[in-house]
């Protein structure tokens, strides 16, 4: 071969390259915004998890309230004594296990981490092609919309502390019986009594507020930390886009972009990260994926929603 044609077939491939846009050096700086968003997906999915434990998890008893249970358990019942009662009798408010749950859960895990997968693949690659990079951009759309779309079922579907909250309405109806019974009572005793009821029904006021206050924390924090990934994910995906347009120290720039979006959202003010996560979801609407893949999602969500408690959730507890 001629040093002309070597020369002239070089040429050619370097332009090739070029214009496909398969500079490795590009894709890695692409993938480590992209593993950023798998990190802050994972943190969501978790905070997910502990959102439904805490609806499910009993008020915390003393060891005086657990012998008595057990023992009132154990001795007015006819249950068979094999150790799977047994254990119920000590700790009957423990919260069922959900294998559906947990398998929601652990294929969301999946899903985030095969996409960081697909980055780590392009990294060793010697050139990556457009095509390589439309396809994980058209993953990281999937992964978007579904984070956003738990979002939104989040707030649609607020946490509810129901054994929490059961445990103050029990409180409750006691105080409020005792304190009829003695209306009808002409006992002298009955003006003091009456007065200790009253403080305990507003130290019980107390009690639901505070369960009040702790379901609207841990909305606030879940909802926050699922758009915090969903907005580094709308940025992964506007990169990919633009990725034959970027040049490698405007896609470097990305990290500290996608830090500062997050930081945006702190769950401090709520109706502000509400707008922000409409504003987002609205984005999210306009891409012709949307539909496809948020139809699917939105069905798979809403079931998950509502069955992170087994029992029907109240509406008037």
């Amino acid at each position: 071969m001629s040093l002309h044609r070597q020369i002239f077939l070089k040429i050619i491939l370097i332009t090739t390259l070029a214009l496909s846009g398969c500079s490795p050096e590009k894709a890695r700086s692409l993938q480590a915004s992209a593993l950023q968003f798998r990190n802050e997906s994972l943190i969501a999915i978790t905070a997910i998890d502990t959102l439904r434990k805490r609806e499910l998890e009993a008020p915390p008893r003393n060891e005086s309230d657990i012998r008595q249970t057990f023992i009132s358990n154990i001795l007015n019942s006819s249950i068979d004594l094999n150790s799977r009662n047994i254990d119920l009798a000590i700790d009957p408010y423990r919260a069922p296990n959900s294998t559906e749950w947990d398998d929601f859960v652990q294929d969301l895990k999946l899903q985030y981490e095969q996409f960081a997968d697909i980055f780590d693949n392009l990294d060793r690659k010697p050139s990556v092609s457009r095509d390589e990079i439309k396809k994980a951009g058209e993953y990281a759309r999937k992964l978007t919309i579904q984070m956003a779309l738990i979002a939104k079922a989040l707030s649609d579907n607020p946490p509810i502390l129901t054994q929490y909250r059961t445990r103050t309405i029990v409180k409750l109806r006691k105080v409020r019986r005792d304190y009829q019974t003695l209306q009808l009572n002409s006992d002298n005793n009955a003006t003091q009594r009456k007065a200790d009821l009253e403080n305990q029904t507003g130290e019980l006021l107390n009690e639901w507020r505070s369960i009040q206050q702790d379901e609207r924390i841990l909305l606030e924090t879940t909802v926050t930390q699922c758009m915090r990934a969903a907005t580094m994910g709308k940025q992964v995906i506007e990169a990919a886009d633009q990725y034959d347009d970027l040049d490698i120290s405007q896609l470097n720039s990305l990290i500290p972009t996608l830090f500062t979006t997050a930081s945006s959202f702190t769950g401090k003010d709520y109706k502000t990260l509400q707008l922000k996560a409409t504003r987002i979801v609205n984005d999210l609407q306009t891409d012709p994926l949307w539909s496809s893949v948020a139809l699917p999602l939105i069905d798979r969500i809403n079931t998950a929603a509502d069955r992170r408690t087994p029992s029907s959730r109240p509406t008037n507890p």
